[in-house]
């Protein structure tokens, strides 16, 4: 694609940005084919807006909207696709320009190194005039997106350490495939399990004795998060298995969670008022859950 422009009399100028972060390759390569997460989780001063209108294992073609300057909307037709092993390839065509991108994600000791390589291209006094500017948009939205984008990478290999892994239909994430909301795609095993770590119980919140938030254990899948409300128990996980992210400070509408990545609503695994004796016994995920509410204070066993 470079040398054809070239032969047709555009000229070229290219830069580079990267990022480094706690999370594997294969965490990249789902977040880039990931259109889903883009409404809740990049920040409104991007304006980014993708829509897919033609999507196959390997590729994706979408209208993409994103802010240029802070305040103006500009939309134009995006292209991306699977190039090599942990590398993407972007064609964009805007008004006088082309726009060639390629993004390369690998380990690099024990974090992962992503370094997107831009190339633009245009005749040389659009080149000449307007590449600075073109630049500086670029970086100041990339800065902008790396920031939520690293977070949602981080939050996963943060699981990946604990030993848990995701599900993936082929070698490699297809665009298909990571675009469903259908499935759990987390998998981890009993082993990962540890009772003095998932039987700690902290106050986040606390009106009185009878309305309250906690959480339990770790954000993983044996952690959880409730409610007091006038001796009312409503109980939350605190990781969406749908891709795992934290359900801590997921937005409740009607006793519903909404996950903070994709919007899917997580309904409560237990509703229940708090017994005159003020125990809980609860059956979650392969556990027996013990709870105990006396005198503000809560407590907590698993076995």
């Amino acid at each position: 694609m470079l040398q054809t422009l070239k032969k047709k009399g555009f000229f070229f100028k290219s830069f580079h940005l990267s990022s480094l972060g706690n999370f594997t390759p294969e965490d990249c390569d789902w977040n880039y084919k990931d259109t889903l997460h883009v409404p809740s989780m990049h920040h409104p001063a991007t304006g980014l807006c993708i829509d897919p209108f033609v999507m196959s294992d390997n590729a994706m073609t979408s209208f993409l909207t994103q802010k240029i300057f802070g305040f103006f909307n500009f939309t134009y037709l995006m292209t991306q696709y699977d190039s090599g092993t942990n590398n993407l390839s972007y064609i964009a065509q805007l008004p006088f320009f082309f726009m060639l991108i390629t993004t390369e994600y690998y380990k690099n000791k024990s974090k992962t190194k992503v370094v997107t390589t831009y190339n633009i291209a245009a005749s040389k006094l659009f080149i000449t005039i307007f590449y600075p500017l073109l630049k500086w948009g670029i970086t100041r939205n990339y800065e902008k997106l790396m920031n939520d984008d690293i977070a949602i990478r981080e939050r996963k290999g943060w699981l990946r350490k604990r030993g848990m892994s995701f599900f993936m239909e082929k070698k490699r994430y297809t665009y298909i495939e990571v675009n469903k909301m259908d499935k759990n795609n987390c998998i981890y095993e009993p082993s990962m399990f540890i009772s003095s770590q998932a039987s700690k119980v902290l106050i986040i919140k606390k009106n009185s004795y009878s309305d309250f938030e906690f959480l339990t254990g770790i954000s993983d899948p044996w952690g959880l998060r409730g409610l007091v409300v006038d001796n009312n128990l409503t109980l939350y996980p605190r990781m969406c298995h749908h891709e795992g992210a934290s359900l801590d400070n997921a937005i409740l509408n009607k006793n519903i969670a909404s996950c903070p990545w994709h919007g899917k609503k997580i309904k409560p695994i237990h509703q229940k008022k708090i017994s005159t004796n003020k125990k809980l016994t609860l059956n979650y995920n392969g556990k027996i859950y013990n709870f105990n509410f006396n005198n503000g204070l809560t407590k907590l066993t698993i076995i």
